[in-house]
This record gives structure tokens, sequence and C-alpha cells, in this order.
């Protein structure tokens, strides 16, 4: 047991620990939570600690290891997985909270290192026995090194930490390939990408829905949008549509009914099934008689409860889409594009969407949004400022895509 480790965080007031599958593991909880955990409660003087702790995808390559029998302990996945959520636990009970920082690198963390208020003990990062935890001295090579590193984690790496818990998102490189899973900040004025689907909600008179940013939204505040969009959530579905489901659902029913206060009105059901994937839009095969087969979905449905349609564009776009916070920062995104046609029951209308209280929607002829873009104005000569993505809709492939889709609509034979 390596007494002089414990010892030394008992009797230090700000602790630092990188990594924490080895100290908190089974065979230490005992020492732990006396060195640690009993003193770190509101009372002044205690002590306070930072814990930055290693993500799922770096337990599961140690867990290559570790759940061996070549190991000094054969331990799983899951074991450290719980190893790390026991001593969030812990340092999330209400009378240690206050004290204590919890989070979670996306980085790989290179080394176990645990900064007290007189040393910095280190742990190679294949050396699973806390026993082995050696003080490194001031001026050492590696203790620079270990020490940079801590102090960029809390510095300009920090965008690369979440807490528990939060909401985090697949990366892509340059090439379209995927690289890993990073907190939603960290996304943000870099070179890569992130994966999002745009649904393109149109009406059964071929009119596109758009709604208008609410006043406190996180950025583009109080500009107008495209009907529904979102990132991917790797850990909820498995393919762009998925998402593309989840989203209208979340924007169109539980965002505006569930979530928002006071909110009783609802354009969706929750019920997934209530929405139909028909695959790609290629519309070049049938021409006019594309939607025909709509028509057999709901020939035995009731007017206005006709099931919602969903179409893929067989495409994935490349997009930059610059972010406005609210301090007039802008902020640079690239993002990676799935595009969806929606087609809505019969019961969308001018008049239904006025019914919806979480944002203000609107429903507008897509040749009708393309002039008020470009004049930066409404037929009541009220400013319209359209968000960067509705802007790129608007003035590129897309928008002739848009027309097409909204004259098909228009004119086909499905129930109007």
């Amino acid at each position: 047991m390596n007494d002089k480790l414990f010892k030394d965080i008992k009797s230090s007031k700000q602790i630092t620990i990188i990594g924490v599958s080895v100290i908190a593991s089974y065979e230490y909880q005992v020492e732990l939570k006396q060195a640690l955990f009993n003193d770190l409660d509101l009372q002044e003087g205690k002590k306070k600690c930072v814990v930055v702790a290693e993500s799922d995808n770096q337990l599961f390559q140690q867990s290559l290891l570790t759940d061996t029998d070549y190991g000094i302990k054969r331990t799983a996945f899951k074991d450290l997985i719980d190893i790390r959520e026991s001593l969030f636990g812990e340092l999330s009970q209400k009378e240690r909270e206050a004290n204590s920082k919890i989070r979670i690198s996306s980085l790989m963390l290179p080394f176990y290192a645990i900064q007290t208020d007189k040393n910095l003990w280190y742990l190679p990062v294949n050396d699973f026995n806390a026993d082995n935890y050696t003080p490194l001295k001031e001026g050492d090579k590696l203790y620079n090194s270990v020490k940079n590193y801590i102090d960029l984690l809390n510095g300009d790496l920090s965008k690369f930490l979440s807490k528990p818990g939060e909401e985090l998102l697949e990366l892509f490189d340059q090439e379209n390939v995927p690289r890993g899973i990073f907190p939603r900040n960290s996304f943000y004025d870099t070179d890569h990408y992130q994966y999002v689907v745009w649904g393109l909600v149109f009406n059964r008179e071929g009119k596109l829905l758009i709604h208008q940013r609410s006043e406190n939204a996180k950025d583009n505040q109080g500009m107008w949008d495209k009907s529904v969009g979102g990132h991917l959530d790797f850990t909820k579905e498995k393919s762009t549509q998925d998402g593309m489901i989840r989203e209208l659902i979340e924007e169109l029913y539980v965002a505006e009914k569930k979530e928002q206060t006071g909110h009783a009105f609802s354009m969706l059901t929750d019920n997934k099934s209530s929405v139909y994937f028909l695959g790609d839009w290629r519309r070049e095969n049938y021409v006019s008689h594309y939607l025909d087969h709509i028509k057999l979905l709901e020939s035995k449905k009731e007017k206005g409860e006709e099931n919602w349609v969903i179409y893929k564009y067989p495409e994935t776009f490349t997009h930059n889409t610059p972010r406005e916070l609210p301090d007039g920062t802008i902020r640079r995104l690239r993002v990676m594009v799935d595009v969806f046609f929606i087609i809505t029951n019969t019961g969308v209308t001018d008049d239904y969407i006025k019914k919806l209280a979480n944002s203000k929607f609107l429903l507008i002829e897509p040749n009708k949004l393309k002039s008020w873009i470009d004049n930066k104005i409404d037929d009541d000569n009220k400013k319209f400022v359209g968000t960067p993505d509705l802007n790129y809709i608007m003035t590129g492939k897309l928008r002739d895509i848009i027309n097409q889709v909204s004259t098909t609509i228009k004119y086909s034979n499905i129930r109007k």
C-alpha cells in the first residue's frame, strides 16, 4: 500500500487527480475515503478536489490490457466504468459537491497523476498499480511535462473536457472519417466536422415550414431558421434517418409540449411509428406520379390523421455554419449534413401552426422565402434575417431541389 501517497492526499487542501481507474479502484476505496472523501465537506478550511477522468473510449482501450490473464488483476471494461462512476457518486454527494470539480477528458490521458499541495505524483498509463505512484522532483524534465499538461487541461485544452452526463458528439476529419467522441464545445473554431441532420418540412400545399429562433436562444437569436435540425446522437440512433425522426418529434412535439412550460398544443404525436421513412428522394424516376404511393399509405386514414413521410436527399453536404452568440461573438462551426424532406399530414395549415407556442412558425412558398432572404425584408416591410443555414439552403443547390419538392407536392394526387 502506498501509505505516503494517501498521507499526502489527506494532509493537502488542494488535490488534482488525472485519471481515476487506478487510484479509485476497489482495493483502494477505503484508503481514498479516509484520505479524501471524509474531508470534502462544506466546512471552512477543508480540502478541494479537481478530477479529470478517463473517457469511455480510453477505459475501453485500457480494458484490452486489463481484461486478460496477464494483468495484475483482471478488470473488465464495465468494471472500469463502475470504478469511475463510483468516484463520481462520492464526489457528487451534497456535502462534497461544492468542493469537487469533476470532468471527463475526451483526449487520451497520457499518464496518471495526482497533484497535492507539495508533491506531484506520477504513474505510467500502462501501470495499473497505485503502489507504484512516484513523486516527481521539481525541475525534472518529466515533472515539467506532467505539470504543463495539467495546466493545459485547466486552460487551452479545457474545451475537450465534459461534465458527467454532458452531451457528446462524434468528430469527423477532412476525409469524413470518424475520429472520436468529443463535447459539443470542442467543435467550435476548428477544421473538423460534426454530423447533423436537417429536416425541411412541407405541408400538402407545398409550403415550407420555417421558424424564428427565440430571443433567448444560445445562438443566432431572433433569426429565421429551417424547419428542423440537430446533430446525430450516437447513443440513440444508428442511422441519419433515425436521427431525423428523433429530431422531428423532439422539436415539433417533445420540446414544444413536454419540455416547454405551459405549451399544451402538439404538432406531432411522440409515437415514431406515425412517421414513415420512404428512402431516397429520386423524383427523376417517376416525375409527376412520384408521390402516388402515399395515397396507398393513407387510404384508410381519416383526414388530418395521415402519417407524416420522410425522404432523404441522396447526397451529404459539407457546410460552414457560423453561430452568433448573444455577446456578438461569431464562432465557426463546420458540419456534414444529411438533408431530409418531410411531408406533413393534411392537418398542417396556416391556421394550425398559429397554435404552436414554443416558437413562431410560418408556412411560406419557397420563392417568396427566397425574395425575403435576398431583400432582408418581408411582405410587411419588417426586417427578415435568416440563419446561415437557411441562407445556405436558399442560395445554393438545395434551393432548386426545394422548389422541385414543393412543386411535386403541389401538383401530386395525394390528399389535400
